[in-house]
């Protein structure tokens, strides 16, 4: 059976007739292989246009369908062959040739880049704004999210909708038998949104001279500028701000550009949980040219954000909630530049989040785990200067979070000694007790619990930190 259905197929490779002498020509040259494939597909697949003009005269059927929705013009347009395609179209095969989801042979040859091969589709009468059933995606959509501006120019001019989403999907519920929320896209993304996320700044640039709205959002409120930002595509972000897109837009949970620069400016990068932008801008640039176009350096979060790694965010971060500032973010690293450029633009130094936290806290450690990935690089002397930036901006060193701790417990936990020291010659009160009756010396001594995440590590303690509190306290402390 093997063998016969090899010579099947060299046969009607071959163009010659393996049926009886009184059936015509044509019956043997649409003979498949069992699948629905013919010869004509496997010449147009392998790019052999004289053995495709060869069947075809023979009587090859050029809408031939396999059991797989491919169509010979399918095969032509996966390889974005504009010879192979004239061939067909003159042959009588439909300019469309959707498959089973809609996709057409212009939304395939939009990915491929090959903008005569588009011409010539349009030219015989192709959809440009036909949408496959998937997710709803145009051709131009495919063209922006492959990184092709030419292919996105010539679709606008021809007519494609610069404004069209793919489709919304509402999800029932996003909680399962674990109760956790999980992230179940929501598409409704725009050509702009795709090229944004992909970092093509020229086909962004394409799209808004084509008339694209710069601002509009997909379903969770992200503009293509934040969207860019999200993505490390500073560049595009750069081009997109520049452009006129609104700096202050930000989305559901309240993240807005100059939170995502902060963010990305010491997330680590590399695998998990963030690769290294491959950009000349920087997540520093793009935050300075956001300020200096007026995004508002005191915004703060909205809601808990999506975690960038589920893996490694989940339960290592309660920090970073409701009221989180970029400057909160940036003290947090110890992101000393960042910090800088924030106060700069008038970032309130004292402005705590919905916990009570405020910028100087952050910098000491309070709230950060040995587990928060944006803090994992961080430096106690870098912090310690951090401090020192917004206590010259008037941050108070002895104010107190909702649990009553300070700036100085932060430390203690840490078992930063330099912070502690700059802190007692920065007037911070020794003697201040959490609501749980606890003093820094106390954190110090193993009485306040650990680093690590919250009900698995236990007390930790720092014989030298405790003693150099007990000399900073003098007599009292001793």
């Amino acid at each position: 059976m093997q063998v016969c259905a090899v010579a099947l197929w060299a046969f009607c490779w071959l163009g010659l007739s393996i049926v009886p002498a009184q059936a015509s020509a044509a019956d043997g040259v649409r003979a498949d292989t069992g699948d629905g494939t013919t010869a004509l597909h496997w010449a147009v697949h392998d790019g052999d246009l004289v053995r495709v003009k060869q069947l075809l005269k023979a009587g090859a059927d050029p809408r031939a369908v396999n059991d797989y929705g491919a169509t010979p013009m399918s095969e032509a347009a996966e390889r974005g062959d504009a010879l192979l395609m004239g061939a067909l179209l003159k042959a009588g095969t439909d300019v469309e040739s959707a498959n089973a989801e809609g996709e057409t042979a212009l939304m395939t040859v939009a990915r491929t880049g090959n903008v005569q091969a588009a011409k010539l589709l349009l030219a015989a009468g192709a959809q440009v704004n036909a949408l496959e059933q998937w997710r709803g995606q145009s051709a131009l959509m495919w063209a922006a999210a492959q990184g092709h501006p030419d292919m996105v120019r010539l679709l606008l001019k021809s007519g494609a909708q610069a404004d069209a989403r793919s489709q919304v999907r509402e999800w029932p519920r996003k909680v399962s038998a674990e109760p956790r929320p999980q992230n179940r896209p929501n598409g409704g993304f725009t050509a702009l949104l795709l090229a944004a996320r992909e970092g093509c700044t020229a086909c962004a640039r394409a799209l808004v001279e084509g008339g694209a709205s710069i601002n509009l959002t997909d379903p969770d409120n992200i503009t293509p500028l934040l969207m860019a930002v999200l993505n490390a595509r500073f560049d595009t972000a750069a081009y997109l701000i520049k452009a006129g897109a609104d700096v202050n837009r930000w989305d559901t949970w309240g993240r807005a550009p100059l939170y995502s620069a902060v963010d990305y400016n010491t997330t680590p990068r590399g695998g998990r949980p963030d690769r290294p932008s491959g950009d000349a801008t920087t997540a520093l640039d793009v935050t300075r040219l956001l300020l200096d176009k007026g995004a508002n350096p005191n915004m703060q979060l909205k809601l808990f954000p999506p975690y960038r790694s589920l893996g490694q965010d989940r339960g290592g971060d309660t920090l970073l909630t409701v009221g989180t500032t970029p400057l909160l973010r940036a003290a947090k690293a110890g992101d000393l530049e960042s910090v800088a450029l924030l106060l700069k633009y008038k970032a309130m130094p004292d402005l705590p989040n919905a916990l009570g936290v405020t910028p100087f806290m952050a910098a000491a450690g309070i709230g950060s785990t040995t587990i928060d990935i944006r803090a994992r690089f961080r430096s106690e002397p870098r912090c310690i200067e951090t401090a020192k930036l917004l206590q010259a901006a008037g941050a108070n060193v002895n104010a107190v979070r909702d649990n009553g701790q300070a700036a100085l417990h932060g430390a203690a936990l840490w078992g930063w000694n330099g912070f502690v020291s700059y802190l007692a010659e920065a007037g911070a009160r020794l003697d201040i007790r959490d609501q749980s009756g606890a003093t820094a010396l106390d954190v110090a001594s193993g009485k306040a619990g650990g680093t690590g995440r919250a009900g698995v590590a236990g007390a930790e303690t720092h014989p030298d930190t405790a003693a150099l509190l007990r000399k900073l306290s003098g007599p009292a402390g001793s």
